[in-house]
Parts: structure tokens; C-alpha cells; sequence
């Protein structure tokens, strides 16, 4: 804020008491602002996974929307700022024109604040312990740079002298919530020795924990379809006994660590699924649940972006039975190319399911809009007739695997086919959703991966009607991922009648894949966002229509 006069005699008065309060008062305020401007950056924070690296490199994307918002309020709040100071300065005096200024920032961030919470966010911020422990340092920060930046205008002011210089000095308030993004990194950097402290703490407790457990242990990784899997055998497993499973993607150390929190005496079924982004994270998984089953649900180049290689991959799924305890037994998918050939490299105890497996496998399959119906054969028994809601054959794949480790834990194959008729869609995996129009919606928005594409589209085609998809594409795949999405454009035009591409990361791509399969123009269209691209649905949809949510990208990507 301006000083009260640019001579010796009264700098010293500038943190007595009276002007001291002000600041701090100031500082308060200002920390509040910027806390609640900042909600979106703290969200991106949380859905990088609070890693560092990854929130830069989304914080230095050319293509960030909250980033340029913020400036373009930076600019105009410096701009209202200079303008109020100047024309007031001469009736009230600098000293209190200067405040004037200020008032004017306030407004300018308040009105940012009320626009960006009707910027809907595809998830919400989850206030969390961790997340509550960055926001309190975040504030401290926050202070201490609002304070730091009133002390920098005071002496400059005093030092350098000149009403014009005083002006431009004042108003690098209006900077702050520009810095603040940058300031939460820091924030975070401060934190992480506790935090990757606690974390390990807690996640040793569970290691303990679950050694000390008869409970019966399975891990599950894959690129895709572990959720899936996961959540077939929950099913069909609780027929027989007590199962606690990590809810929703819960796949990493502290999700397992957190789900585990649940276990007690009662339970005689514990099952994790394992994600993994680097090399590495698969050990560390199976280290601290150490299954007595392991299953692969099938291996692709999802995450190729962070593995940099295909071959790292490989090796991150592999990790899971390289680590087994003796007795235990390895279930892989015999309908994915390396999962086949990891199978062959096992040395554990090891079994082959899927539609084509040796283990178990599925026979005279028969699909429709309402699911698929086939005969499930186990371990060369007689086959038993099973009727399933789930769409798509990827699912009758992940049935077999389940059904094989539910076999070796204990069920009968007329048990099992009792539980696969009781199987319901795991929220927006190939889920029907029930609306009162005559258009069907399958919402297949949280798949994220080439073989999870190609299964949607197979189910798509498989339905009368026209056919429209929805999709921004697909992402974390490094110098593959504009080929990717060029194939994925060519593959909805196979399928689909209309495409509306969500987004500009990938669109360009997608669009092209479209037009260079013979495609109109007229039957694609861009939206910059999902709910704009409801907007032209709802514009073209007509009864009979059937609809495709394919993917939906968290808001780091837009």
C-alpha cells in the first residue's frame, strides 16, 4: 500500500501499530481471496495425484483456460487499480487512493471467485486430511507473500520516490493471484517430507495388518479391465463368503492402505486392485498385500506417456507374479496377445481363462442390446449356462477370469453361473442409462484405453439405430497419442453416423481419422467442453438414437 510520506522522518511510522494492523489486515484478506480463487488449481493438484511434476507440466500447458483467466483478471484488477488511484489521489490524497485501488481489486477477485464456481468441475475437490494440511500451509504462504509484497511497495516507494512509480509499486497487489499458483507448488515442496512420512507409516501399518490376516488375499492389475474383473468376483464370491474389495479405482498403496483400514475378523476375502504409472509401483503393491492370487486382465500401451517404453509396461504387470509366495497361483487373460506370452513366463502356479482360454473358457456366446448369454466351461467340466446384463465380449472375458479364481477359492461352477446372473454394470463402464426418451445412452465415459474403445465400439455396432459418439479422445501415451486418436477417428467412422469431439487436445486428430474415412464434415462437430457438448446432442438427437459417452478426461486436460 502507498506510505504516508516519502520522507526519513516518517518511513519509520510505516509498521507502527496503526499502519501494522492495516497491513495484516490486508495480508488476512488478500489470503482469503486468493484461497478461494485458487480452488481450481487445488483440484488439478489433487487429480495429478498431488505429484509435483505432473501439476507443472499441467500448469505450463498452452492450452490451460484457468491459467489465462487469471491473468486476463490480473490485468484488468491492475488496470482499475491505477485508474481509481490516479483519479482519486488528488481529492482524498495518495495515501488513501491507494486503498481506493485496492477495493477495486477486491471486487474484481470476488466476481472471479463467483464465475469460476459456475465452471463446473467434472469431480469435485475432496477435502481430505492431506488436502486440508497443504491448504493451511498454503494460506501461511499466501501471508507471508501478501506481506512480503506490502513491504517490497513501502520501500521501493520510499527509496525510489515518485508519485508515477508509487502508483505502478501499489498496485503489485494485483499480481498476487497470478503467483499464487506457483506458490502452492511451494506449498507442496514444504509438505512433502511429512506427507511421503505419513504415508509410508500408514502404509506399513497395513502391511502388518494384513500379514497378521487369514483373510484370503487377491491382487488384480492389467491396463485395463481391473475394475471390471474386480468387481465380477466381488460378486460372485460373496455368494460363498464375507468380501472387501478397494471401492471405485482405489489402486494405489495408499488407496489399498485406506481400503484395508476397513478389514476386521470378519471378512474372509481381501481384494486390491493394482494401478501402476511407473516401473516399479506394481512391487511396491504386492509387497504390501502380498496376494495368494494374482490375475492379469490384459496389457496394453495405456500410460505409455509416464512407462515411456512398452516394454516397461510388461515388466510393471509382470512385477505382480514375480513377487508371489510360494503356493500361490497366477490367473491370466487368454484373450490378450501379452498377457498370453507373460503366462508363459510365469513360474507360479498359473491358469489360462478367457473366451479362448484352456482353464476356463466361454462357448456358444450370443449377444444382444440387453447383454449376452453363453455356456461357461471350467476346467473341462460340463459347461453351465450363464445370462449376464453386461454388454460387450470384453466382459464375458473378465467373467472367466473371475469365474477361474472362484473356482480355485472354492465355488461350483453352478454357483458361479448363479452369480453371473446376478451381475449389474459397474458405473460408467459400458452402463445403460435409463432416461424417458426413446434414445439409448451408453455411458462408457470412465474407459481410457485402446482395447477399452474397441470393445464400446463392438457393442455399439451391435445396436439398430443411428449411432452418435461423444468422446475428447485418448491421452497419456506419449508420442503415440495423435496416431492413437487418428485411429480412433477412423474407427468411429466404421461404427458411428455422427461424432462430437470434446475438447481441442486430441480433436484435431480425431476429426482427421474421421474425414479420411470417407466422412463428412458435416456429421462431425467440436465442442469445447462437455457440457457444450450436451448442448449440440440434445440440438441433433432424435428418438431411436443411440449414444456413445466414450471417455471423459479429467479437468487437467481441459
Amino acid at each position: 500500500m502507498a506510505v504516508p510520506s516519502l520522507t526519513a522522518q516518517n518511513f519509520a511510522e510505516l509498521y507502527q501499530w496503526k499502519y501494522l494492523a492495516i497491513y495484516l489486515a490486508i495480508c488476512a484478506l488478500n489470503t482469503v481471496l486468493l484461497l478461494f480463487s485458487s480452488s481450481k488449481f487445488l483440484l488439478a493438484f489433487q487429480q495429478c495425484g498431488y505429484k509435483k511434476r505432473e501439476y507443472a507440466k499441467w500448469f505450463t500447458s498452452k492450452n490451460n483456460t484457468y491459467i489465462m483467466r487469471l491473468a486476463v483478471l490480473c490485468v484488468l484488477a491492475f488496470l482499475f487499480f491505477c485508474v481509481l488511484s490516479t483519479t482519486f489521489a488528488g481529492v482524498v490524497g495518495e495515501f488513501a487512493a491507494s486503498y481506493v485501488g485496492f477495493a477495486s481489486y477486491i471486487l474484481f477477485v470476488v466476481a472471479y471467485i463467483n464465475t469460476e464456481r459456475h465452471v463446473n468441475a467434472k469431480v469435485q475437490l475432496k477435502k481430505t486430511r492431506r488436502m486440508v494440511r497443504l491448504c493451511v500451509t498454503y494460506c501461511l504462504f499466501l501471508f507471508a507473500m501478501t506481506f512480503g509484497v506490502i513491504t517490497l511497495e513501502n520501500i521501493v516507494v520510499y527509496f525510489a520516490g515518485g508519485e508515477i512509480l508509487a502508483l505502478l509499486i501499489n498496485s503489485a497487489i494485483c499480481v498476487t493471484p497470478l503467483l499464487a499458483p506457483l506458490v502452492l507448488m511451494l506449498a507442496a515442496l514444504v509438505n512433502a517430507p511429512f506427507e511421503n512420512l505419513n504415508n509410508r507409516r500408514y502404509i506399513n501399518r497395513t502391511k502388518k495388518k494384513l500379514e497378521n490376516s487369514d483373510v484370503i488375499k487377491i491382487g488384480i492389475t492389467g491396463s485395463y479391465g481391473k475394475t471390471g474383473v474386480k468387481n465380477i468376483l466381488t460378486t460372485l464370491l460373496s455368494q460363498k463368503y464375507r468380501v472387501l474389495a478397494t471401492p471405485a479405482s482405489y489402486n494405489t498403496p495408499l488407496g489399498v492402505a485406506l481400503a484395508a483400514k476397513k478389514l476386521d475378523s470378519t471378512h474372509d476375502v481381501f481384494i486390491a486392485e493394482m494401478g501402476a504409472r511407473h516401473v516399479g509401483d506394481i512391487s511396491d503393491l504386492a509387497s504390501l498385500v502380498n496376494p495368494q492370487y494374482a490375475v492379469l486382465t490384459g496389457v496394453n500401451d495405456q500410460h505409455l506417456e509416464t512407462f515411456k517404453t512398452e516394454e516397461n509396461i510388461r515388466l510393471t504387470k509382470f512385477e505382480l507374479f514375480e513377487r508371489l509366495p510360494e503356493n500361490a497361483c497366477g490367473f491370466f487373460s487368454a484373450d490378450n496377445d501379452i498377457s498370453r506370452e507373460l503366462y508363459e513366463d510365469a513360474k507360479c502356479k498359473k491358469y489360462l481363462a478367457g473366451i479362448a482360454g484352456d482353464f476356463v473358457c466361454a462357448e456358444q456366446i450370443a449377444q444382444g442390446e440387453g447383454g449376452s448369454s453363453f455356456m461357461l466351461r471350467i476346467a473341462g467340466e460340463r459347461g453351465v449356462k450363464c445370462n449376464t446384463t453386461l454388454l460387450g465380449k470384453h466382459n464375458i472375458s473378465n467373467i472367466c477370469l473371475a469365474a477361474a479364481v472362484a473356482y480355485k477359492i472354492g465355488l461350483t461352477p453352478k454357483e458361479i453361473a448363479e452369480g453371473v446372473n446376478r451381475l449389474k454394470a459397474v458405473s460408467h463402464r459400458l452402463e445403460m442409462v435409463t432416461n424417458n426418451r426413446d434414445i439409448k445412452i451408453i455411458d462408457d465415459s470412465y474407459n481410457a484405453n485402446r482395447d477399452g474403445v474397441k470393445a464400446a465400439l463392438e457393442v455399439l455396432s451391435g445396436f439398430s439405430g443411428r449411432k452418435i459418439v461423444l468422446t475428447p479422445g485418448l491421452v497419456e501415451l506419449g508420442k503415440d497419442e495423435a496416431f492413437a486418436n487418428y485411429e480412433m477417428g477412423k474407427a468411429v467412422a466404421a461404427v458411428a453416423d455422427i461424432l462430437i469431439v470434446i475438447g481441442r487436445h486430441n480433436g484435431d486428430m480425431l476429426i482427421k481419422g474421421w474425414l479420411e474415412s470417407g466422412r463428412s464434415g458435416e456429421d462431425a462437430f467440436f465442442a469445447k467442453s462437455l457440457a457444450k457438448g450436451n448442448e449440440k446432442l440434445n440440438e441433433i438427437m432424435r428418438a431411436g438414437d443411440v449414444v456413445l459417452f466414450e471417455n471423459d478426461l479429467p479437468d487437467t486436460y481441459s
